[in-house]
């Protein structure tokens, strides 16, 4: 193991100890545990009312919800985490995942076009730089395998990624295929938790929690060290 990597191994356990120290005296307090509760109670109320209000749609409420995924794909504040474990309290794991599905393609789709058109206003000594060049060498139809990695890693902003590629000569068909399948094992994930929190599984929803935070958080820490290993011997191509 490097010497860097040992560091951070030992920075990790230091902080893990310090966070333990003081979390056990929190976690066997009885007022703590009567605040987490309420806490938790006030959460599920809100929710409940959310999706009550949200299922008086009655058969427009699939539409309403595959609404605000395409809106959270292009306003970047909205967390694409909340409305995707939304989709599952809605409408339960698979459908929740279908809809998801749907919206966050259309929405990426909408982001790419976007792009596309700024693509027109974009300077040309921007489309003539070594970075452009070099980042159109992973959408050519032979090197997608970078892209569909992007947006299969978690802790990448998959929204303005498809801002980003829209401005690139990657094909439209390739890039929905890129960008629906690669969000599907993040999106299904939350679903899963949302119909887990609606239906009171709390074991199984703690349980792919923890599943997410052990795969979400590496990648998350280490997203610009990946970058670099995935990017380290793509070269811009020469112009013509």
């Amino acid at each position: 193991m490097r010497p860097v990597a040992k560091r951070h191994l030992v920075y990790l356990g230091i902080t893990l100890t310090c966070l333990a120290s003081l979390a056990i005296p929190l976690l066997t307090s009885d007022e703590f545990l009567r605040q987490g509760l309420l806490q938790l109670k006030n959460g599920m109320q809100a929710a409940e009312q959310i999706r009550a209000a949200m299922l008086a749609y009655g058969p427009l409420t699939p539409l309403l919800f595959m609404g605000i995924q395409i809106g959270q794909v292009l306003i970047a504040p909205l967390p694409g985490e909340a409305s995707g474990f939304l989709g599952g309290y809605l409408f339960g794991a698979w459908p929740g995942f279908i809809y998801s599905s749907i919206g966050l393609t259309i929405g990426s789709w909408i982001a790419f076009g976007l792009g596309r058109l700024l693509w027109d206003f974009m300077p040309e000594r921007i489309l003539n730089s070594k970075t452009y060049q070099r980042f159109n060498t992973l959408v050519n139809k032979g090197d997608s395998t970078i892209p569909f990695l992007l947006f299969l890693i978690p802790g990448i902003p998959k929204d303005a990624l498809s801002y980003i590629l829209g401005i690139s000569r990657m094909p439209l068909g390739l890039f929905l295929f890129i960008a629906g399948v690669g969000r599907m094992p993040g999106t299904l994930l939350l679903s899963f938790q949302g119909a887990d929190a609606q239906n009171a599984n709390y074991p199984r929803l703690l349980i792919l929690l923890l599943i997410s935070l052990a795969i979400t958080l590496p990648f998350y820490y280490y997203r610009k060290r990946l970058l670099n290993f995935l990017l380290h011997d793509r070269k811009p191509k020469d112009n013509a």
